[in-house]
Order: structure tokens, then C-alpha cells, then sequence
């Protein structure tokens, strides 16, 4: 999605990030990118019990903790 990619880039610069974006080819499987982020969670050791967990339709990306990252 070509308008998140831009709302991303407008944060990642605020922040003094840099976005890299997927190629469109590769951006097909949500659920291996989720998986992802599942992993590299637990590997930091960020666990969430299942009672505290939920779903988020309108989940904001500029809001997520990041702690596997320096």
C-alpha cells in the first residue's frame, strides 16, 4: 500500500529512521511478516500472557514498542 508506505517514511524521518521497504512482489504473506515480529519479541524476551492479548483492527504502527532493537 503505497499511502501507508508514505505515512511510514513521514514517521521513520521524524524519527531519524530509515524506511525500507518491501518490493510489492514480496509483501504477500501477512502472516510470515507477523510471525516474524512474533519471533524476534520472544527472542528479546517480550511475552505477552494470553489473557492480556487482543486484536486491534486499527492498530497505529507509530505506536508500537520496539524493544528487540537498539
Amino acid at each position: 500500500n503505497h499511502r501507508l508506505q508514505e505515512m511510514l517514511q513521514s514517521m521513520c524521518r521524524a524519527r531519524g529512521a530509515e524506511l525500507c521497504p518491501t518490493d510489492d512482489r514480496y509483501c504477500l504473506d501477512n502472516g510470515a511478516m507477523i510471525a516474524q515480529a512474533g519471533w524476534e519479541m520472544l527472542r528479546a524476551g517480550q511475552v505477552t500472557e494470553l489473557s492480556q492479548s487482543g486484536i486491534t483492527q486499527r492498530y497505529r504502527t507509530d505506536e508500537v514498542e520496539v524493544t528487540w532493537r537498539d
